[in-house]
């Protein structure tokens, strides 16, 4: 006699891999995130790794909707950082080029000076704009002194004509740097404004306001030079402004004082 043999048994089903979903775009985001952020402080390249953090970061934002769901928060993150550093870097690098350019102003040392002896006694330890009878030196060693501005009267043939009140002042260059210092190149970024405004240089070889400016002439170390340079200014009194600076790029040194 024959049985009925049970049903068949099957062995149960392999789990289902659960589907990758935005996998790629997560991995996407965390490799673009670390060449946004190694990419920032390159100036001119981080421009394009901040672009392509941008992008990372939105694809990083997509990827959260999916299964690594870590991985694309580290990517975004990293792209986030990316961006943000690299704001940082050109903007400094801006600040960096502005003050190669033009320099920074008053960040020397500011002393009461005697021009005639040489002897100065620190009395300013903030960025104060010097003034007359003060010496003002540069990181350098080099130093300019400046005397009080005195009345002058232009002659029949200075120049500009019609001055209607000049001033006259003494500035006396202290070489004390170790290289010989060309007065020439003081010249760069020097002006001067009387009351806002410009105030022009006077050209008067033949008359009390001076031949108008300083000479080129090399002044060696631990020596000094003095020259005098005049100023059309108005003709009641008020602040007068004159710009020193050694060289193209430097700090500007800017006494102001009552002329």
């Amino acid at each position: 006699m024959t049985y009925p043999q049970g049903a068949p048994e099957y062995a149960p089903a392999a789990p289902q891999p659960k589907p990758n979903k935005f996998g790629a775009l997560a991995w996407t985001a965390l490799i673009v995130g670390i060449v946004g952020v190694v990419g920032s402080p390159v100036i001119f390249l981080n421009n394009l790794t901040a672009v392509a953090a941008f992008v990372g970061a939105v694809l990083g934002v997509i990827a959260l909707f999916g299964t690594k769901k870590v991985l694309a928060g580290i990517g975004t993150a990293l792209c986030v950082l990316g961006i943000v550093f690299t704001v940082i870097a050109q903007q400094a690098a801006v600040e960096k080029l502005d003050e190669i350019i033009n320099g920074t102003t008053n960040q020397g040392q500011v002393n009461d000076g005697d021009a005639g002896n040489g002897q100065a006694t620190r009395t300013d330890t903030t960025n104060a704009p010097p003034t007359w009878g003060q010496r003002y030196t540069w990181k350098s060693g080099l130093a300019v002194d400046v005397s009080a501005p005195a009345a002058c009267t232009p002659g029949e043939y200075a120049s500009p004509r019609g001055v209607e009140r000049a001033v006259k002042i003494t500035v006396t260059v202290t070489n004390g740097t170790d290289k010989a210092f060309e007065t020439a190149v003081l010249t760069i970024g020097g002006d001067a404004q009387f009351n806002g405004k410009k105030a022009e240089q006077v050209f008067d070889s033949n008359g009390q306001c001076g031949g108008g400016g300083l000479d080129s002439t090399t002044v060696l170390p631990g020596k000094t030079y003095t020259y005098e340079t005049s100023y059309a200014v108005g003709a009641q009194p008020g602040e007068l402004q004159v710009v020193f600076q050694p060289d193209f790029g430097s700090d500007k040194a800017v006494f102001v004082g009552q002329a």
